[in-house]
């Protein structure tokens, strides 16, 4: 499964900016205040998480185009940090913003337009041999095209947090819920999401098959977890989850569950069911 180009990335991210920035500002006060499908979020702290979000990567991309791949001061050293360890940090940050400089519903949708728009102007003006320079996030040292593969991530699955809960038909854009694959893929990025379980001895290995026989492999053991592109059939794993590229990414972020969608139907499931339990020991949310 080829990487996408940054170009074809960028072109998405851009897109799916312009189509958040339409819809958040329909929203009224009232759908602000409502519960997102981001836990314990109201709407209004989803979109207050994207305001900072969008100042970090602004921020790392225009040090790292500097030479600068190193925390700013206060900040964790790469590698450290993780979904669950700085969860609740970011959550209480986001939730202190929409409470305080951001509770004027007018001010929230007019920072949130500036703060998207400054964001992707810096990553369009990142030159082609720029992309792989080192830069900073907590979970590793990563670079401005992981960064933007992050800024796809971030934008995707918020929108989804604030816009299902508002109306259960919305869904994951296709085109990003395909990008993400290379999100999952990526070692420098999946253990932000990825928590160890202890009580596994043994070797577990799921197998996610998309269509035409393409998809993922997630193998787990010693408290690590490696996800690669699926193998050919002849090398098939025990247990084979059969799924779509956008409902994956709720389960990968624990926004769906595995089991309850494969008892409706969603999924469909080949070989040893038993597998399938560790799967939201391994994602627990992100």
């Amino acid at each position: 499964m080829n990487h996408q180009s940054t170009s074809h990335i960028l072109y998405v991210v851009e897109r799916l900016s312009k189509q958040y920035l339409s819809d958040i500002s329909a929203l009224s006060s009232t759908d602000l205040e409502q519960p997102s499908k981001c836990h314990m979020w109201a709407v209004k702290d989803v979109l207050s998480h994207l305001v900072s979000i969008n100042g970090f990567f602004q921020n790392s991309v225009v040090r790292s185009l500097g030479g600068d791949g190193m925390p700013p001061e206060g900040m964790p050293n790469p590698g450290t940090g993780s979904a669950v360890t700085m969860g609740e940090g970011i959550a209480n940050r986001a939730i202190q913003l929409s409470e305080t400089a951001l509770s004027d519903r007018s001010q929230m949708i007019s920072i949130s337009e500036r703060m998207e728009t400054e964001s992707l102007e810096t990553f369009k003006n990142v030159n082609n041999d720029e992309w792989d320079l080192p830069a900073y996030h907590p979970m590793n040292t990563l670079s401005p095209r992981l960064l933007l593969l992050l800024k796809l991530f971030e934008l995707s699955m918020h929108s989804w947090d604030v816009f299902n809960a508002l109306d259960d038909n919305y869904q994951i854009d296709p085109e990003a819920a395909n990008i993400l694959i290379e999100v999952w893929k990526s070692p420098e990025i999946n253990r932000w999401f990825f928590t160890p379980n202890i009580e596994q001895i043994d070797p577990v290995i799921l197998d996610v098959e998309f269509e035409s026989n393409k998809g993922l492999r997630l193998a787990s053991w010693s408290g690590t977890l490696d996800i690669l592109d699926r193998p050919s059939e002849s090398t098939s794993s025990e247990t084979t989850i059969k799924v779509n590229p956008r409902l994956f990414s709720l389960l990968i972020t624990a926004r769906a569950n595995l089991e309850s969608n494969i008892s409706d139907g969603n999924i469909s499931l080949a070989g040893d069911k038993s597998a399938v339990r560790w799967f939201h020991t391994w994602f627990k949310g992100s």
